[in-house]
């Protein structure tokens, strides 16, 4: 038994446009600049307690810009392999692509 199926490849191509712009949001103002920690070494006292809470925050703001990246490439590639689909399903409605033998 067959089935139509109805797919709005509009709908699946602005899902694609969100994830661009969120994917440009996760990349930050310039591709390939490191965001630094903006607290400094005596920023909470001249401790070595305060000295070490700088720089323990220092590594996780790395680590946190680095996973916005990350997750900035990961939207880029979802937004493509949306785009790939919809084309797809345009090709297969238009009778591109020949159904199951």
């Amino acid at each position: 038994m067959t089935q139509d199926l109805e797919v709005e490849t509009t709908l699946i191509r602005q899902a694609a446009d969100v994830l661009d712009d969120a994917a440009r949001a996760f990349a930050g103002d310039a591709a390939g600049d490191e965001f630094h920690c903006p607290l400094a070494d005596s920023s909470l006292g001249p401790s070595a307690l305060g000295r070490e809470v700088v720089t323990a925050a220092g590594r996780r703001v790395q680590q946190a810009a680095e996973a916005a990246r990350h997750l900035g490439t990961l939207s880029a590639d979802t937004a493509g392999k949306l785009r790939t689909s919809a084309t797809a399903f345009e090709a297969a409605e238009a009778g591109a692509i020949s159904g199951p033998r």
